[in-house]
């Protein structure tokens, strides 16, 4: 699959999460500290931003287990020991789509990302139908019935439908990113202005590794050239990173901040976990550039090159779970 951007789960605004450790909705409720208006602001980015990971996570991990076996050119690939376990896409986890729609007209109003909602709705529908198709025809073996004639199809209408989603989601990525990026800083400073020093430190970290992520991404480095990495520049962004996790670990062992700020002590450790597997992650990277070890033909060919240690997609890989585990923080 062509790359459209860095593929990457966005980080939800906590405002609204932090009032919520019973797992409540706080849906038209009064949230401590978050006018009606905030709420409601933060309900719909939250929305918007649970597309988005869908589409990062399994959408994105679904396409690349299919166009890693089979090519993402016209001529269908297959070899002659052939063998393939088709992934799908949960019904339960499809439900943020039409949810992401409903917000679309509703008030406040996001100039660029709700167009690319309603754009972005029919062609994700579309491109879920064909891989359904798919699912069908190789979990029943299918091809053993027709020598591949219908997957020869389906790979046909796959390629069309992903054409229309990745320029659909390229809108859609950048208009929320630019959204995200925006609310954020503005979530930082205030927890910074509040003295919510744990959920302060946890956010930053996350802005200050997608920064890591991003230099990596603008350099055009990933497994196949990790050796051609700019240091220089990447361990600018790196020292920081680092320098925030260290922060983060100690002051998320001060229980008596844990409780002043209402912070769920399991979710943090969670976090803290993955935020430090992230980092490890991006040090594996250094460690295979200062060795200069590229990443070996069998891992670049294989369907799990996420879990290649030293490789930008298993830094990617990690920073995503980090985030989920952000996410989750209440």
């Amino acid at each position: 699959m062509k790359k459209l951007l860095l593929c990457l789960a966005i980080i939800m605004l906590a405002a609204m999460l932090s009032a919520c450790s019973s797992g409540t909705s706080t849906t038209n409720q009064a949230v401590p500290g978050v006018t009606p208006g905030e709420s409601k602001q933060i309900e719909k980015h939250n929305a918007y931003v649970k597309l988005n990971n869908l589409m990062t996570g399994r959408i994105n991990e679904v396409l690349n287990s299919y166009f890693n076996k089979f090519g993402t050119g016209k001529q269908f690939v297959t070899d002659k020991n052939f063998g393939f376990i088709m992934l799908d896409v949960a019904e339960s986890e499809r439900q943020v789509i039409d949810q992401a729609n409903s917000y679309t007209d509703k008030q406040p109003a996001f100039a660029d990302v709700d167009p690319a909602v309603v754009k972005l709705t029919p062609v994700i529908k579309d491109l879920l139908s064909v891989l359904d198709d798919l699912k069908v025809y190789y979990d029943t073996k299918g091809y053993v019935d027709d020598q591949f004639a219908k997957g020869k199809q389906l790979h046909t209408k796959l390629l069309s439908a992903n054409l229309a989603y990745e320029a659909a989601a390229k809108t859609y990525f950048t208009a929320l990113q630019k959204l995200a990026n925006e609310q954020r800083q503005a979530e930082l400073q205030k927890l910074k202005d509040t003295d919510q020093q744990i959920r302060y430190n946890a956010l930053k970290f996350m802005i200050d590794a997608e920064a890591v992520a991003i230099e990596i991404d603008e350099q055009g480095i990933n497994a196949s050239n990790v050796l051609k990495l700019d240091m220089k520049k990447f361990r600018a962004k790196y020292d920081i990173m680092t320098a925030d996790l260290n922060t983060l670990i100690t002051i998320s062992k001060d229980k008596e901040r844990i409780q002043g700020e209402g912070v769920n002590s399991f979710t943090i450790k969670n976090y803290v976990d993955a935020a430090t597997e992230a980092k490890a992650a991006a040090s594996k990277i250094v460690e295979r550039v200062n060795k200069k070890e590229p990443v070996s033909d069998s891992d670049l060919k294989g369907q799990f090159l996420h879990t290649t240690d030293g490789t930008p997609e298993n830094f990617n890989y990690k920073l995503s779970k980090a985030i989920e585990r952000y996410n989750e923080m209440n």
